[in-house]
């Protein structure tokens, strides 16, 4: 007896270090295994050339957002293209064609000898120059033409400035960009969305063209009239008045351009990207450099970021279950416990997502099973929630997470442990399960609906939770046992064993000592219903109760409730007597630690 004794104290001894190398694991897979996907998929680079046959067929690794160039770059230009060129009729050109064109007539009708030279001496101040010979053509003119002339010239100038005469480079510069219409500014805004063709638009190199058919009209009222004598004084006279504003369009285009969002295309895993053999297309090339870049997504703040949030919730979490389990003699043992179970439940996650890359959801995470674990062995609450919070910080750092996945841990684990009660009975365990299924289920569709869950996720949902539920409790009731017997730890089932009759201590005692048996079961059911009102655990306690005298199996004649006629110590010393009666509390200990 005094070697199992030294052995469990030297093992308590051994319980700091062995806590301390389980928060090491603990926090270490707490971090790496959300990683383990992204090490995986950098692992894989790959290289190639535009141009370059592929090697293999190559497949997305996981879910990126890829920048399409191409397809933003057609939008951009396409965005710049429906900018037509913008052009306005400039006031100060059309006055000054106007003060000529008066200025002309007047000295034209006017007839003295200095005529010819006042009309020279008038182009040579406005820097034109004669090169069609309009003047001598014009002095050919009798009275009645040239009033005819005079009069045809001003409609006809009127109607080409209003309608906009354009310089011929500008004109050249809009056709060669592709356009052929424009639109006019009156003031400093376009007309709305209107256009103009360009194929009406007047130069002095088209007028020949344009106006000829138009003044054809006029040779009917006068049949010596020259629609030419019209053109030639247009392009001498008029300033060009309707002006291409390049660097307005230009700045149009870089605006219209620059609200072009990218092109964002959605590549989901396991998509195939490209096919083996064949050459490489720009495009694909950077596909394959973007989903490299997805690949580990985490910058060297991020992970330190992480890292020292795993290890402040491991050492949290551990300080407040060793506090609230303080005085509790196997409140190391219960930290190692919870410990190596969400160590367990940590590689589970690992194993589920190699299983399932991609199609994660927040109900096939198993964070319920560290919790139940803990519930079962140490019968308080507050000691499995605290398990469950640290498993619920941990899947938080799952690449599958969304910004509900630690609400919905929580929510789950604070579920099962309010529905879950001690099973005593058969009946107890079914009834945990309904409960703990319904209420999981409900608290994951209302956080997966805050974050905007697809409806055909539903039912997967609450299968995956049922699922998980049912998971956790076959694995905790495999495995409670086992942890029990080998740590000799009181649970409920452990104890309502232990408290049957048919032991063979309590046989015992019923065989040899009758009288303490009975008492022992009095004081058990009194124990209970003390217990339960008080809300100390009533198992315990009977049980406590059951034991507490079998050290009188070894000598019941010398205890009261066994004798029947003689008293053994009227025979024997008082000292002697006061040592058996002493002994029957070391004999229960030894008997009870065998």
């Amino acid at each position: 007896m005094r070697k199992t004794s030294r052995q469990h104290s030297a093992g308590s001894r051994y319980h700091p270090l062995i806590v301390v190398i389980l928060m090491m694991l603990v926090t270490g897979c707490a971090f790496f295994i959300p990683l383990l996907p992204h090490i995986t998929s950098a692992s894989r680079q790959f290289t190639y050339q535009v141009g370059q046959l592929a090697e293999e067929d190559i497949f997305a690794v996981q879910d990126f957002v890829y920048f399409d160039e191409d397809q933003t770059e057609e939008r951009r230009l396409a965005a710049e293209r429906a900018i037509l060129p913008i052009a306005s009729l400039n006031l100060r050109q059309t006055s000054l064609s106007y003060n000529r064109l008066d200025i002309f007539s007047k000295l034209l009708v006017n007839e003295t000898d200095q005529r010819e030279s006042n009309l020279y001496s008038f182009l040579g101040r406005e820097n034109l120059m004669d090169r069609r010979n309009l003047l001598q053509r014009l002095f050919l003119l009798n009275e009645e033409e040239l009033a005819y002339y005079i009069a045809t010239l001003n409609e006809t100038a009127s109607m080409v400035l209003s309608r906009g005469l354009m310089d011929h480079d500008s004109y050249a510069r809009i056709l060669g960009d592709g356009y052929h219409s424009f639109r006019l500014e009156i003031g400093s805004h376009p007309q709305g969305d209107e256009s103009d063709s360009l194929d009406e638009v007047l130069t002095k190199e088209n007028l020949d063209d344009l106006l000829f058919a138009y003044l054809r009209g006029y040779i009917r009222q006068q049949s010596s009239f020259q629609p030419q004598l019209i053109i030639d004084t247009l392009v001498l006279l008029l300033e060009n008045n309707l002006i291409y504003d390049e660097a307005k369009t230009l700045s149009l285009r870089a605006q219209a351009r620059a609200k072009v969002d990218a092109v964002q295309i959605a590549i989901p895993k396991n998509m195939k990207l490209v096919s083996k053999d064949t050459p490489l297309t720009a495009n694909q090339v950077r596909m394959l450099e973007t989903m490299n870049e997805y690949s580990f997504p985490y910058t060297p703040t991020q992970l330190l970021a992480r890292a020292i949030f795993t290890i402040m919730v491991t050492l949290v979490g551990c300080r407040a279950f060793l506090l609230f389990a303080q005085g509790h003699f196997r409140s190391h043992l219960y930290l190692i416990l919870s410990l190596s179970a969400l160590l367990v439940s940590l590689l589970l996650i690992g194993l589920i997502g190699w299983l399932l890359p991609g199609t994660i959801l927040d109900s096939h995470l198993p964070v319920l099973l560290a919790p139940m674990f803990i519930l079962q062995i140490t019968d308080r609450k507050l000691l499995a929630f605290i398990t469950s919070l640290m498993i619920s910080s941990y899947a938080a750092l799952l690449p599958s997470s969304s910004m509900m996945t630690f609400f919905f841990s929580i929510a789950t684990g604070s579920l099962v442990l309010w529905t879950f009660q001690s099973a005593q009975r058969r009946l107890d365990t079914l009834s945990n399960w309904v409960y703990g299924a319904i209420t999981t289920s409900f608290a994951a569709l209302v956080a997966n609906m805050l974050v905007g869950l697809d409806s055909h996720l539903y039912l997967p949902l609450v299968f995956g939770m049922i699922i998980n539920v049912t998971g956790s409790m076959i694995l905790v009731d495999v495995t409670v046992p086992i942890f029990e017997r080998l740590l000799n730890i009181p649970t409920s089932f452990r104890l309502l064993e232990i408290s049957r009759e048919d032991n063979p201590l309590l046989e015992r005692m019923a065989q040899v000592a009758q009288g303490s048996f009975t008492h022992s079961r009095h004081v058990a059911e009194l124990s209970y219903a003390a217990a339960k009102t008080v809300g100390a655990n009533p198992l315990l306690a009977r049980v406590g109760a059951m034991f507490h005298d079998i050290g009188k199996s070894d000598h019941p004649e010398y205890f009261i409730e066994n004798q029947t006629e003689e008293n053994k110590h009227d025979d024997i010393k008082p000292s002697l007597s006061v040592a058996i009666i002493k002994s029957h509390v070391k004999l229960g200990v030894e008997k009870g630690r065998e």
